[in-house]
């Protein structure tokens, strides 16, 4: 009997000996795995965020802000292909299942970035590089505005920094003309309306009168701590530079754009009249909204979506007892000047006021509050949407809410308590500044990652959120909201429309005018968006769909242990997500809160 025991005994004790030796063994794999694999994901990183030199100011590498980059050369290209190939070759290497689960978010965002950003280089992306929503001679421009700039201007050296690196500028035109005499070449251009607002952009940088150029704001205000003697010196700087690098660069492109691209120009305004334009939009649809979907099923989960806002607007109008169709109270809203803010001071103060009402109800809805704040800032650009945002850098560590001013019709007064859910609190704001504040983040999830639906469903998911909130105080607000929920709906079947069905403008600009209040000045600039930025539109639908899909769901399989709080921080405490990840980390969360650990 004791031998027996003494046996047992000692079987047993070989068990657990065999057991901790093979968790040890465990543990040691994982973090060699982890090691690797943080290995990869950091070195990645550090090359990807000096790919472009002009980037410098977001990523805070000081050694590179006198630097304009070598954007758009073939050097350029292929430094960008290898980091990614390298990556996803090292990738190869690392078992995601022997990783930690907090880990494996990251890896499967990474992988699928990785993958996608190589996918691009299939098509000539380079080719429709400038436009009327986005171009580096504009943004260029931007940086010299106080409220705009991402360029410390804080410092001697940074100013002298700025002036260096206007000696890449001459360089980079002539690189951004050649890469457009490509794309004439190979008959990928911009529609010849489109090119024709592109000048819009950038035509502030031609002031001839050195002292009135936009680049020479930086130096009319200067911050405490630089001498008078510096303050000479430096305005000296920057009118050598304007008028010898400047003013040279900026007519020298608009030259060849003017005399040679515009001519060259397409009647064509989607996707499917460029070579393999279908096939391109394919592409574009997944990688702007993690979806398989096909652009006709996207077109008609839009169909669905405008009838269902179309109906509850039609609520709303007859609270307001308006006689007429919907189109009429459509016109109505466009034609009255109760509609508009009279000017950005009336602009300013009333998304103020708006920001401390929507402040007071954080609390009820969200545990997680970003720390820095953001600004309300007036943009440059004619041909803006309505609002955007920038998130914080280490430089610049605040937001800012930027409202095109320049065209107050497109952020009418009814619409105002909506577009500030959307791009500030609890929208984007919170999302992107929570996102570059969490530590915990790898610095490639915290600056580098992005998936637009993402992005974008949850700040218009916060839209819906104001409705919870009670922030629609009146049928007009209501109606604002249902307008801008309306105009993501519009987008759905209009940039599937263009790109997919080959609509003219024409046709997507009357489908806009036919289901939104807007004016159509406002109307043409959206869809002539959508026309340059294909399957962008699409996120936002997608995304805010998803994340109400995955909400309700929690709500049913959770009852009375669902919190409102706890679901937003499970959203949007990792930072951006791909849609599946998000769906994945959601799906976990439920499964730990309705099966707790005992005590």
């Amino acid at each position: 009997m004791c031998r027996a025991l003494r046996l047992c005994l000692l079987i047993f004790s070989l068990g657990l000996f065999a057991c901790s030796s093979g968790q040890k063994n465990a543990e040691k794999s994982q973090a060699e795995m982890s090691k690797k694999f943080s290995g990869i994901l950091t070195k990645f990183t550090e090359a990807r965020k000096r790919v472009d030199a002009y980037d410098a100011t977001y990523f805070n590498i000081e050694e590179s802000l006198g630097q304009f980059g070598d954007y758009l050369s073939d050097e350029y290209f292929e430094r960008d292909k290898n980091i990614l190939r390298t990556a996803l070759t090292e990738l190869s290497q690392v078992d995601a299942l022997g990783l930690p689960e907090s880990e494996q978010v990251a890896y499967k965002l990474f992988k699928a970035n990785i993958e996608n950003d190589l996918r691009e280089y299939d098509f000539p992306t380079e080719y429709l590089s400038m436009n009327q929503m986005w171009n580096r001679l504009a943004s260029y421009l931007d940086d010299t505005s106080p409220e705009l700039t991402t360029f410390p201007f804080d410092s001697v050296k940074h100013y002298r920094d700025f002036v260096k690196r206007s000696e890449g500028f001459g360089p980079y035109v002539d690189r951004q003309i050649a890469v457009l005499k490509k794309g004439i070449q190979h008959k990928v251009v911009l529609n010849c309306t489109i090119a024709k607002n592109v000048r819009k952009t950038y035509d502030k940088a031609f002031e001839a009168k050195i002292e009135k150029n936009p680049f020479y704001r930086p130096v009319l205000h200067f911050p405490q701590g630089i001498s008078e003697a510096d303050q000479e010196s430096l305005k000296t700087d920057f009118k050598k530079m304007i008028s010898t690098q400047i003013l040279p660069g900026y007519k020298k492109f608009d030259a060849f754009f003017v005399k040679e691209y515009i001519p060259h120009c397409r009647s064509g305004y989607g996707m499917g009249s460029l070579p393999g334009g279908h096939e391109w939009y394919n592409f574009s649809i997944f990688n702007r909204t993690n979806s398989r979907k096909t652009g006709n099923q996207i077109h008609e989960i839009g169909l669905k979506e405008v009838a269902r806002i179309r109906a509850d607007m039609e609520m709303i109008k007859t609270q307001l007892k308006f006689k007429g169709t919907l189109k009429d109270f459509f016109n109505h809203m466009r034609k009255s000047e109760k509609s508009y803010f009279k000017n950005s001071t009336e602009a300013f103060q009333a998304y103020a006021d708006i920001k401390k009402k929507i402040e007071i109800k954080i609390p009820q809805y969200f545990e997680l509050i970003p720390k820095s704040d953001y600004k309300i800032v007036s943009s440059e650009n004619p041909e803006d949407a309505a609002a955007s945002y920038r998130q914080p850098t280490e430089m610049l560590p605040y937001g800012r809410f930027m409202l095109n001013t320049m065209d107050l019709k497109q952020s009418p007064i009814f619409g105002a308590t909506t577009l500030s859910m959307h791009e500030a609190i609890p929208g984007h704001h919170f999302q992107l500044a929570l996102q570059f504040e969490n530590k915990n983040l790898t610095e490639y999830q915290r600056k580098l990652y992005n998936s637009t639906a993402f992005v974008e469903g949850w700040a218009l998911y916060a839209e819906y959120l104001g409705r919870e909130m009670g922030l629609y105080e009146d049928p007009e607000q209501k109606f604002g909201h249902l307008s801008d929920e309306m105009l993501r709906a519009v987008r759905l079947v209009v940039d599937t429309g263009i790109h997919a069905k080959n609509w003219s403008r024409a046709k997507a600009i009357q489908y806009g005018i036919d289901n939104m209040p807007m004016d159509r000045v406002g109307v043409e600039k959206e869809m002539d968006r959508y026309s340059v930025w294909p399957g962008q539109a699409l996120a936002y639908k997608i995304g805010q769909l998803k994340i109400l899909e995955l909400r309700r769901l929690a709500e049913a399989q959770l009852g009375p242990r669902f919190d409102i709080k706890k679901f937003h921080s499970v959203v949007i405490g990792n930072g951006t997500l791909s849609l599946d990840v998000l769906e994945d980390q959601v799906q976990n969360w439920i499964k730990i809160t309705g099966n707790p650990k005992p005590k």
